[in-house]
């Protein structure tokens, strides 16, 4: 297997071993920073309702319905003041499809259709294409999965059916999927923006509703309290109408069907309805009702699960809401771990975290608008809503009302980068990120230095300041226990990052998040990577090391073994660099306080033999200096 990449040498660094040792001789190390105390375990969180609060709280308008009897007009009038309900001319709404996002468009039905003009049998599958240039190219074939039959090009995508389907679910257009077939109303259409293929279904907004209303409210509200409950399911559709017709997503498509939107899935899945009498009825109840604010524009109606009691306010006031009592998620609780806090918010290990400003509204002082989470690294202050979004909380009106006991954090992590590869060389101390990082080093941005790097969780954090533990970009490639390393894949000076999971090597060409620019298998589970240049040409190239012995590749192009070298003991940890400043990257190993180092790729003794670090470090080379070789460092801590 091959990649489209090949690289040049700068440093590396090896993810193997961890822990914190003694000072060794010939490492001069200052004293290790004090422990402060961490916060372990789950902090404990108490709340109120269940999403942002805005607008009509779902619950509240079944409480209102079921339990006080209100009407539909009167429940919006409730939750958005300032409004009046007036009426909207039925029209035609575009709908973005998310999930067909750069995908083809592919589409069958029970029944014939046209697409771009072109007649499709029914029970035949269309695939069609955008193009760049605004042209579209149709493909047919006998069903979904099927082959290809007939290509032409077309001059609109529009996919129309030959019926009014009604609610034979057979008779409307089927998307085609991966897990079957969705059923939609009106038209679907594609269209390239964006560099992008998108796909579009253009509907009536009576019909969209239809999609929408039973995704949003349980349509089983319906029949409660003796059919009482149809109110709440009528109030659902007034503000469904309101919010689809005041969004304006984009200038071809007016909405989305997901949460960043409204919740829509069309009709059917695999033939099977997804709408409902009960929400059908409410729909008609309210036909082309929405509510207009006091210029006579539809508002963008927000709403969600649960207030909780009192709606946050923003475009429509803040108001008590006591049929929210009726909703499950009136009262809650939450643990959240305390490690799951600190990394949310990269403080470091969590030492404290308090709400430090509430809205005034309801039990516990309302709302949280400010809060504080300290670390070991920093202190971060948030938004309650910020806080409920990263920690998954359900909104952001939340108490804290308990924290475990604290326990020492462990020392700062710390990288000693060496002076020279002689005995006795000195060390310069820079801190750098938190236990159960992996740290990297190499020449980010060209200048012939390398710098420091970490790796958390599928996170890089570097640096290009030299002695710095202070990231200066951050950006995310991988996942959580790869091994990051990094080199000059395409040869233009500069080294970018890669990571290596179980034999396969994914690499970048900028550090910057986003996917693999190659990818190949290389070596086999357990494998530690390593990153050189280990024929002087200008591009990085990979190798692993397997209990003692290397496998060098010198190309990522055709990554096989063009070296295999036995060097060390199984239980040393690997470690390569440029040692003699010949610009070829050589092997070496690092053993329980010393590194042992070749100038050749090939059998043989050490050429140097240099003590430094101590007990349970890992190494890190570097090259420190500018027109200089690599130079011996390690990493403590992490």
């Amino acid at each position: 297997m091959g990649t489209d990449l090949r690289g040049r040498a700068r440093r590396w660094a090896t993810a193997a071993l961890a822990g914190a040792g003694l000072v060794a001789a010939g490492l001069l190390v200052a004293p290790a920073p004090a422990a402060d105390a961490a916060i372990t375990g789950d902090v404990q969180f108490t709340g109120h309702g269940w999403g942002h609060g805005r607008g009509l709280g779902q619950w509240g308008a079944y409480g209102y319905a079921t339990q006080h009897g209100w009407p539909y007009t009167q429940i919006l009038s409730h939750y958005y003041g300032g409004t009046t309900q007036s009426g909207q001319a039925n029209g035609v709404i575009t709908v973005q499809l998310m999930d067909q996002e750069g995908d083809d468009l592919v589409v069958t039905s029970g029944r014939d259709f046209t697409v771009g003009g072109i007649p499709v049998s029914a029970g035949s599958a269309a695939r069609v294409r955008a193009q760049a240039d605004g042209s579209f190219v149709l493909s047919t074939s006998y069903g979904c999965a099927s082959p290809a039959v007939w290509t032409t090009t077309i001059p609109h995508s529009r996919v129309v059916s030959s019926v009014e389907p009604g609610n034979d679910l057979r008779a409307m257009l089927s998307l085609c999927t991966p897990a079957g077939t969705k059923q939609y109303r009106g038209e679907l259409s594609v269209l390239w923006a964006t560099n992008a293929q998108h796909t579009v279904n253009s509907i009536w907004m009576e019909d969209y509703l239809r999609g929408v209303v039973p995704r949003e409210s349980p349509a089983s509200w319906g029949d409660a309290a003796g059919g009482k409950g149809l109110e709440a399911l009528k109030a659902q559709s007034v503000a469904a109408r309101s919010y689809a017709w005041a969004e304006g997503r984009s200038t071809w498509a007016k909405t989305c069907d997901t949460t960043s939107c409204q919740v829509y899935l069309g009709a059917g899945t695999n033939y099977n309805t997804l709408e409902d009498r009960r929400t059908d009825a409410a729909i008609a109840a309210t036909a082309g009702v929405v509510l207009r604010n006091g210029a006579g524009s539809i508002v963008r109606a927000e709403f969600s699960s649960s207030t909780g009691g009192w709606t946050a306010g923003g475009v429509f006031p803040a108001i008590r809401d006591d049929g929210d009592v009726a909703s499950p998620h009136h009262n809650w609780a939450q643990a959240v771990p305390a490690t799951t806090i600190a990394d949310a918010f990269g403080v470091g290990t969590l030492t404290d975290i308090r709400v430090s400003a509430r809205n005034g509204l309801g039990a516990d002082g309302g709302r949280v608008t400010q809060v504080q989470i300290i670390g070991t690294a920093k202190t971060v202050t948030a938004t309650g809503a910020t806080v409920r979004t990263k920690l998954g909380l359900k909104s952001d009106w939340f108490t804290i009302t308990g924290v475990a006991a604290p326990v020492p954090v462990p020392v700062q992590p710390v990288v000693y980068r060496g002076s020279g590869n002689v005995v006795g060389a000195s060390a310069q101390e820079v801190l750098f990120g938190q236990p159960g990082d992996v740290p990297v080093s190499c020449d980010w941005d060209g200048d012939g230095v390398d710098t420091l790097g970490i790796f958390r969780t599928g996170v890089f954090h570097i640096t290009n300041a030299a002695g710095s533990g202070r990231a200066e970009a951050t950006f995310g490639f991988g996942q959580a226990g790869d091994q990051p390393v990094c080199g000059d894949w395409d040869g233009n000076g500069t080294d970018t990052v890669g990571v290596y999971r179980s034999g396969l090597v994914f690499l970048r060409n900028s550090n910057t998040t986003g996917v693999a620019d190659g990818s190949f298998w290389f070596g086999e589970r357990g494998d530690v990577l390593v990153v050189g240049n280990w024929d002087g040409d200008p591009f990085d190239t990979v190798g692993v090391w397997r209990r003692g012995t290397y496998y060098l590749a010198n190309s990522n192009l055709r990554p096989v073994a063009d070296a295999v070298v036995p060097y060390g003991a199984a239980t040393d940890q690997p470690t390569v660099g440029d040692w003699d400043a010949d610009g070829t990257d050589t092997i070496g190993v690092y053993r329980t306080d010393a590194f042992y180092l070749r100038n050749s790729n090939r059998v043989g003794a050490a050429d140097a033999v240099v003590p430094f670090g101590a007990v349970g470090d890992r190494p890190l080379p570097g090259r420190w200096t500018a027109r200089a070789g690599d130079v011996v460092g390690v990493a403590r801590a992490y």
